[in-house]
C-alpha cells in the first residue's frame, strides 16, 4: 500500500494517523529491539499475581506460606485456579491462563518489580505515569520515545491500540485497532480487500494513478504559494507523505484473524492488535506498540472479576510471546506489563462480593524471549510488607531489600530511567527534552 492511498482511506474512515516529517527514499527496515507495552487498565491487583500474601487482610482466595512459597526460582506467585464458573461459555476456558502455568512458562524470561510506588490513586495520572515515567506533563510513552530516536521516519514506528498514547510531539502515533481496518487501508481501490479471491476495484488502476498524480500536482502548487510557516510545513508533510509509494506494502497481514468466544471480546481485540503489531514489526516499519486489556477496576466482586481479567491477561501475554516466536522476533522483543496502580489496602467490605479500592503500590513485569535483553530473567526486585502492603526500599547498588532509611522506594521514574538506559536512548535529544531526575538504579543490569 502506498502512503497516498493510506491517507485517502484514513480521511474517509476517521482513522487518526499523524504523518512523519521527512521523505523516506530507500527506507531501511527497523530490525529491533521491538517493544510491546501491555496496559492492564483500571488498576490490577499484584497480590493476585506476582506479589502474593498469606490469607487474611489482602487475600481471601488462595493459600500462600512465605516460609514455603509457591514460586518458580525467586519469583513468587499467587497460586489461583481458574474455575469454570468464571465464564458462561465453556469454550472461553482455554483463553484463560492460570498463574501457575504462566509463571512456569515465563519466570525464567522475566523480571518482576514489586513495591512500585505510583504516587497516585487517579486512573488518568496513573496511566501516564506507568508508561512515561512522569504523571505531570506531556511526557512521551517509552515506546514512542524509542521510536522517535531509532526510527522517526518509519510510517508505523509507534502504534497504539490503547493505553497511554502520548508522544510529546516527538513522533506520529498510528491508532490502528484491528487488522481488518488496516486491510481496508492497504488496498483502498479494492471493493472487498478482506476477500483474497475478489479482485474487483472501484477504478481502473491507471485511472486511480492519474487521479492521485493530479492531487499531488495540486498539492505542490498549493505548497508553493504558502508563506505562513505552519501551513507550509503541513503542506510539505502531506506532499512528502503522498509522494512516497509502497512503504506499507511490505506489511504481510494475517490471512485469518483470531476469533474468540463472544464474552472474550476484550481479549480478542488485544489478540488481533497483536497480529497487526507482529506484521508491522516483521515488515521493519514499527518500533513499539501499545496493547490494552481493561476490566481491572474491581471495586466490587474482586475475587471473581480480578481473577478472570488476570487469567485473560496471562493468556494475552502468552499470545504476544508465541506470536513473536512464530515471527522469529521473540529474542529481539521486550514486553512491559503494568497498570494504573494497585488495589487495596485490603478489601472494602466483609461479604464475598466486596472489592478492593485504588492503592498506589503496584508492580510491573518485563519479559523477553532473550532474557539477556532485560539483564537476565528469573529476577524479582522490590517487595511489599505483609502487614501493611507498603513498599520496601532497596539498596541502590545491589537492589537487595533495605528496610532502613537508606533504602530507596521504587517509583515509575526509576523504571523509566533504567529503561532509557537499557534501550540506549538516555542521551538522545528526545530523552533530554523530557528529562527524568531520579537515582539511576541497575534494574536491567
Amino acid at each position: 500500500m502506498d502512503r497516498r492511498s493510506f491517507l485517502k482511506i484514513a480521511a474517509g474512515t476517521g482513522l487518526a494517523v499523524a504523518l512523519p516529517r521527512h521523505a523516506r527514499a530507500a527506507l531501511p527496515p527497523y530490525k529491533g529491539p521491538f517493544y510491546v507495552m501491555i496496559s492492564a487498565r483500571g488498576g490490577w491487583d499484584p497480590v493476585y499475581l506476582c506479589d502474593p500474601k498469606p490469607k487474611g487482610t489482602f487475600n481471601r482466595h488462595y493459600d500462600y506460606d512465605p516460609a514455603d512459597p509457591t514460586a518458580i526460582g525467586d519469583i513468587h506467585y499467587a497460586d489461583i485456579p481458574v474455575p469454570a464458573n468464571l465464564v458462561t461459555d465453556p469454550l472461553s476456558l482455554p483463553y484463560m491462563m492460570k498463574n501457575a502455568d504462566f509463571f512456569a512458562k515465563y519466570a525464567s524470561k522475566m523480571v518482576v518489580i514489586n513495591g512500585l510506588n505510583m504516587a497516585t490513586n487517579n486512573h488518568d495520572r496513573g496511566v501516564v505515569t506507568i508508561w512515561s515515567g512522569r504523571g505531570d506533563g506531556n511526557y512521551p510513552n517509552f515506546a514512542a520515545l524509542v521510536a522517535a530516536t531509532r526510527a522517526p521516519e518509519h510510517p508505523l514506528a509507534f502504534i497504539s491500540g490503547g493505553g497511554y498514547s502520548g508522544t510529546g510531539n516527538l513522533i506520529p502515533v498510528t491508532r490502528l485497532n484491528s487488522v481488518a481496518s488496516f486491510r481496508k487501508l492497504a488496498e483502498p481501490n479494492r471493493v472487498n480487500p478482506a476477500d483474497p479471491n475478489n479482485t474487483t476495484t472501484y477504478l481502473h488502476q491507471d485511472t486511480f494513478d492519474r487521479i492521485a498524480a493530479a492531487q499531488q500536482e495540486r498539492l505542490a502548487a498549493f505548497k508553493a504559494k504558502q508563506n505562513l510557516p505552519k501551513i507550509e510545513t503541513a503542506a510539505g508533510q502531506l506532499y512528502l507523505a503522498r509522494g512516497n509509494l509502497d512503504l506499507l506494502s511490505s506489511v504481510a497481514l494475517p490471512d485469518t484473524l483470531i476469533d474468540l468466544p463472544n464474552e472474550m471480546g476484550d481479549l480478542e481485540r488485544m489478540a488481533q492488535q497483536t497480529q497487526l503489531a507482529m506484521a508491522a514489526f516483521t515488515a521493519g516499519l514499527a518500533v513499539g506498540v501499545n496493547l490494552e486489556l481493561g476490566g481491572f477496576d474491581t471495586h466490587a466482586n474482586h475475587d471473581t472479576a480480578q481473577v478472570r481479567q488476570l487469567a485473560k491477561l496471562n493468556w494475552g501475554i502468552d499470545y504476544v510471546m508465541s506470536q513473536a516466536a512464530m515471527a522469529g522476533i521473540d529474542s529481539n522483543l521486550i514486553v512491559m506489563v503494568g497498570s494504573d496502580f494497585g488495589r487495596g489496602k485490603g478489601y472494602n467490605g466483609m461479604d464475598a462480593n466486596s472489592g478492593k479500592d485504588h492503592w498506589p503500590v503496584s508492580s510491573a513485569m518485563f519479559l523477553s524471549g532473550n532474557p539477556g535483553l532485560i539483564g537476565g530473567g528469573g529476577r524479582v526486585i522490590g517487595a511489599t510488607t505483609e502487614a501493611e502492603q507498603l513498599p520496601i526500599g532497596v539498596d541502590p547498588d545491589t537492589l537487595e531489600l533495605d528496610e532502613s532509611e537508606d533504602g530507596i522506594v521504587l517509583t515509575a521514574p526509576h523504571v523509566h530511567l533504567a529503561l532509557r538506559q537499557l534501550a540506549g536512548v538516555a542521551e538522545s535529544p528526545a530523552a533530554k527534552k523530557f528529562g527524568i531526575i531520579t537515582d539511576m538504579l541497575p534494574l536491567f543490569g
